[in-house]
């Protein structure tokens, strides 16, 4: 391989002083090649690569546990309504809703934007009216008046008079986002996944690469002995 190099290197045509200092160029680019040495610059990219993605692949094991046993880690978790719930049909001022007063409550919180109603629907085991809204559901208990805003991670609850009586975390929407994209929200988390997918790629084909070199490298010089 050497000599190829050698000879891609040197000048096939020409004579004189000019051929000669062609050769010398041609030995100096040789010794530039022999000189920079492959495996450690790729040992330098394999190793910067796993420092810079390593966050990312703690993450993605630690929330792929939480998608495998979901059930088992929800109870760890913090910032629910159940305590609200529970004590929701014992409120004052609770009163059914129709389902003109479920769209204008809707139109109430968020003004300007279309909806649409999912009819017979039931949320956490109630009757409820169901709102689409381009801003996020709108969900009416009809026997109090309750009202559930559904955000992309989080349900704020309100009372029938409009106060806010607190929020829960939508955790399998936070770590489903965390698990596929590395970040909330698909703006600035899709470009980190595929920044770090093509990272993973490069330090996956740089790590074979590490370990098949010094390998392959003693079974030629071996070979080299015994010949």
């Amino acid at each position: 391989m050497n000599a190829a190099l050698a000879w891609l290197l040197t000048p096939w045509r020409g004579g004189g002083a000019s051929t000669s200092k062609r050769q010398g160029k041609g030995a100096g680019a040789m010794a530039w090649f022999e000189g920079w040495n492959v495996e450690r610059h790729l040992r330098t990219v394999h190793g910067w690569l796993g420092a810079l993605i390593l966050p990312w692949v703690i993450l993605a094991g630690l929330t792929g546990l939480y998608l495998n046993h979901r059930d088992a880690v929800e109870d760890w978790l913090p910032v629910t309504l159940e305590a609200e719930m529970a004590a929701m049909d014992h409120a004052p001022g609770i009163a059914p809703v129709t389902e003109e007063e479920a769209f204008a409550l809707a139109a109430r919180v968020h003004p300007g934007t279309e909806a649409s109603l999912k009819r017979d629907a039931t949320w956490r085991n109630r009757a409820v009216w169901w709102i689409d809204t381009a801003e996020g559901d709108v969900i009416v208990d009809r026997d109090t008046g309750h009202v559930w805003l559904e955000e992309s991670y989080l349900i704020t609850m309100l009372a029938p008079d409009g106060a806010e009586m607190g929020h829960e975390v939508r955790w399998s929407r936070v770590v489903s986002s965390l698990h596929e994209r590395g970040w909330l929200g698909t703006g600035l988390g899709r470009w980190l996944a595929d920044t770090t997918a093509v990272a993973l790629v490069v330090f996956g084909v740089t790590g074979i690469v590490l370990f098949l070199s010094p390998r392959l490298r003693r079974r030629r010089n071996r070979r080299a002995r015994q010949g």
